[in-house]
């Protein structure tokens, strides 16, 4: 059995509640094909880059699974007469490179990377050799200052 991963782009005027289900009938068909689901993401209505049937929104799915290759083209063959969903892609996953993550689990990384956590400000602090050295190198305010020439006119 092989990983996938499909995302759903379905149509934004649909109820969310048609759509969850909609995205629930994709799941039961991977599992009544002796598909396991690994996890599923309801991403909610984005915009999109460009306009796809009329729409410049939609609703997303992510699912993610394990199957055999029937599957497939049984999935691609409902997602192409469902007027429901407007894109959709199918891709297999190598499990060796990729680590299937939650779209979540992203957005916290990237929030306490903004707040900086203490573990990461104690990583990315800069260690006390390399400000002494900056402090030996920066020339003082008198250093700095332009130096007066004499002015003084002969008379």
């Amino acid at each position: 059995m092989n990983l996938y991963e499909t995302v759903l782009l379905v149509n934004p005027e649909l109820p969310l509640k048609d759509a969850q289900e909609l995205s629930e009938k994709y799941q039961e068909l991977i599992k009544k094909q002796n598909g396991e689901i690994v996890n599923t993401e309801a991403w909610g209505k984005l915009r999109l880059a460009y306009e796809v049937e009329g729409h410049k929104e939609g609703l997303y799915f992510l699912i993610q699974f394990k199957s055999d290759t029937p599957v497939l083209q049984e999935l691609e063959k409902r997602f192409k007469y469902d007027d429901n969903v407007l894109r959709q892609v199918l891709v297999r996953i190598d499990g060796k490179k990729f680590k299937l993550k939650k779209k979540s689990d992203e957005k916290e990384k990237k929030e306490r990377a903004r707040k900086g956590s203490p573990k990461d400000t104690e990583e990315n602090a800069p260690k006390e050799e390399n400000i002494a050295a900056a402090e030996e190198k920066t020339p003082t305010a008198e250093e700095n200052a332009p130096k007066e020439e004499n002015t003084k006119e002969k008379e």
